[in-house]
């Protein structure tokens, strides 16, 4: 497998920030430095297709520009007793593929490494979310109308050829698709054919229609949907708004409620001209990432096996799943204060309660002295005992992401 990088898709990095981004579409002929089939091969989408486990709606499928009823191409089937209702039917896909529908693999980032990681450096990129979609279109089909995305996208074709009509991209980013008729676009402004290996730059809300030519076509569409000004203003003002008690009571409508709103608005402008900008645009980048992120890989399992089999030989850490601080002493004894485990993602459902154990001071200590890259064998940790209760706490603070096991 092989994972694009940024300067696959665009070249050179000032230059297409500079003339392309949010203005112009981007054409890189054969930017792939390998065979495309590496990317995503058509047998690949044969082998996912084939497990029982594929649902809607990461499968859609559209014919002559319109979408197709998902009820044609879905099935029921039973999972230890239980029913699932949404599960694909590759051979009612396989029999709408034959009849010159478009099949569509949407979030194919989610099931395949080499495309999360592709997304997960454009998130990085973009600070924003970004997914990638398979298009797999019969030889001398359309698949979907012309119409427009809310998102950036970044074509890259791997197998076939298809000519893409492009139409200017207006001035304005607009936050919906839009659809069109041919007779009320007119002309296209550029037709674009694709070859494998190359990859198409798109700017948000550019009116745009794809044909396959004489054979199957095969391309991933990459989208990324960067935050408009206005959006990164308005966090920055909840942010304010959410740390700020004056804000939180409950005003009813009554003659004091003019000069109250005006005095809260006096407050808010007041607290924005003093925001710390640089440090804003690094909470803003961190939000972005965070929100953009929803298949985060994780190698919880393989890390809790190597530390049920950590000896007073193996080699610890400070782990980074935890935010630490020390609490007071008592009897002997040090309160480790452990916020929420760190995740890329939050939800109403993400614990954010803070946990606290109570460890021997002479751990608390050895902690406190250790450098973020230092490292401590399991069997030194607890000065002044034998190696096997030294590695038993040393094996309890790092399944609680204390301490890490360095490979």
């Amino acid at each position: 497998m092989y994972t694009p990088t940024f300067a696959d898709l665009v070249g050179d990095e000032s230059t297409f920030f500079r003339h392309h981004f949010n203005k112009a579409p981007l054409l890189r002929r054969g930017a792939l430095p390998v065979d495309p089939r590496e990317v995503l091969d058509v047998s690949d989408l044969d082998e996912l297709l084939s497990h029982d486990a594929i649902r809607l709606p990461y499968l859609r499928i559209a014919k002559g520009g319109a979408s197709v009823r998902e009820v044609t191409y879905s099935r029921t089937h039973l999972v230890q007793n239980e029913t699932v209702t949404d599960a694909v039917d590759p051979d009612k896909v396989h029999e709408l593929f034959r009849s010159g529908a478009t099949i569509t693999w949407n979030s194919i980032n989610h099931v395949r490494p080499n495309l999360r990681e592709l997304t997960e450096m454009l998130n990085e990129k973009f600070s924003t979310r970004s997914d990638a979609i398979a298009f797999l279109t019969p030889a001398g089909k359309q698949g979907y109308a012309p119409h427009h995305d809310p998102v950036d996208v970044f074509v890259v074709q791997l197998a076939g050829t298809k000519e893409w009509g492009l139409w200017p991209t207006p001035p304005d980013r607009r936050d919906d698709t839009g659809h069109y008729k041919l007779e009320e676009l007119g002309e296209p402004e550029q037709r674009i054919v694709l070859h494998p290996g190359d990859v198409l730059y798109l700017p948000y809300s550019t009116p745009h229609v794809a044909v396959a030519l004489t054979e199957m076509s095969l391309h991933l569409s990459v989208v990324v949907q960067p935050r408009l000004m206005r959006d990164l203003v308005t966090s920055t003002v909840a942010d304010l708004l959410d740390n700020d008690p004056a804000f939180a009571d409950f005003p009813h409508f009554d003659d004091e409620t003019a000069p109250r709103l005006a005095e809260a608005l006096a407050r808010l402008a007041k607290a924005l001209g003093n925001v710390d900008t640089a440090a804003e645009v690094r909470r803003l980048r961190r939000v972005g990432r965070d929100e953009g992120t929803d298949n985060q890989r994780t190698t919880t399992f393989a890390d809790l096996a190597r530390i049920d089999s950590v000896d007073e030989n193996a080699r610890l850490k400070r782990g980074s799943a935890q935010e630490l601080t020390f609490g007071g002493s008592r009897d002997g004894r040090t309160t480790l204060v452990l916020g929420p485990r760190a995740t890329r993602v939050r939800t109403a459902h993400t614990s954010a309660t803070a946990a606290k154990v109570d460890v021997p001071d002479a751990i608390a200590q050895r902690l406190r002295d250790l450098a973020p890259d230092e490292v401590v064998l399991a069997g030194e940790l607890y000065p002044g005992v034998t190696p096997e209760r030294s590695v038993s706490a040393a094996k309890g603070l790092a399944r609680l992401g204390v301490l890490a096991v360095v490979s």
